[in-house]
């Protein structure tokens, strides 16, 4: 079979293609080619593919911790199949519980930088969830954040649009997922009538960790352990 990676001519057969399996997800298949990455969309008719031209847009944005594609993944009748993408070596994902806050906070005003300039390019974010959250060299990266739809609002709209996204997907999903289910659901509770990251933020001090800052959370507002 033959596929290109944007010019390149990958030329393998479909046993040797199994090899490289990675895993998958709902909306394909990943490989590993080195130092990038290949996703593969499954054919199903209700997935949201990207269109060659929103990968050649997105690969030139200049964002640090969310990955974009790098170049359309193409059959060899020129239909856009999927994308290459780079590869980054995961950690464990529970090294992120044990990160000072002084840390995180680092990596999500990066992780609220990329957002802003996804937005100001017309892109909004429909699909973050954990396993899309990785932690590479102590560094914390969203990998293949779903599909990047590209929308006509106007950027305010768009950025708050993608930041209520986010912002609740930090305060309601990352540090959630450090406690036990049911102080999880308490966490969620003390929060349910506000999604405000920054103040989230403000709270943490910079020697805690998210499952002790979680935790305290919880005691502040006298739900009981």
């Amino acid at each position: 079979m033959k596929l290109y990676i944007g010019d390149r001519l990958l030329n393998m057969e479909e046993d040797e293609l199994d090899k490289l399996y990675l895993n998958e997800g709902s909306e394909g298949v990943i490989y590993r080619l080195g130092s990038e990455v290949l996703k593969v969309y499954k054919d199903n008719p209700l997935i949201d593919k990207l269109s060659k031209e929103s990968i050649d847009d997105l690969k030139t944005l200049n964002l640090k911790r969310i990955l974009v594609p790098n170049e359309s993944l193409l059959d060899e009748n020129g239909n856009t199949i999927g994308y290459s993408s780079k590869y980054l070596e995961e950690d464990s994902f529970e090294k992120i519980f044990s990160m000072d806050a002084s840390l995180i906070k680092d990596e999500i005003y990066l992780l609220i930088d990329d957002i802003r300039t996804l937005s100001r390019h017309g892109y909004e974010i429909d699909d973050l969830h954990l396993c899309n959250l990785i932690v590479s060299n102590n560094k914390i990266y969203f990998i293949d954040p779903g599909a990047f739809r590209k929308t006509k609002d106007e950027f305010d709209e768009l950025y708050r649009i993608n930041r209520y996204k986010f912002d609740n997907f930090i305060v309601n999903d990352l540090f959630a997922s450090s406690l036990s289910k049911k102080n999880r659901k308490k966490l969620e509770k003390a929060y349910e009538t506000r999604c405000d990251l920054m103040s989230f933020l403000d709270e943490m001090d910079d020697d805690e960790n998210i499952k002790n800052f979680a935790k305290k959370v919880i005691r502040q507002r006298h739900l009981m352990l």
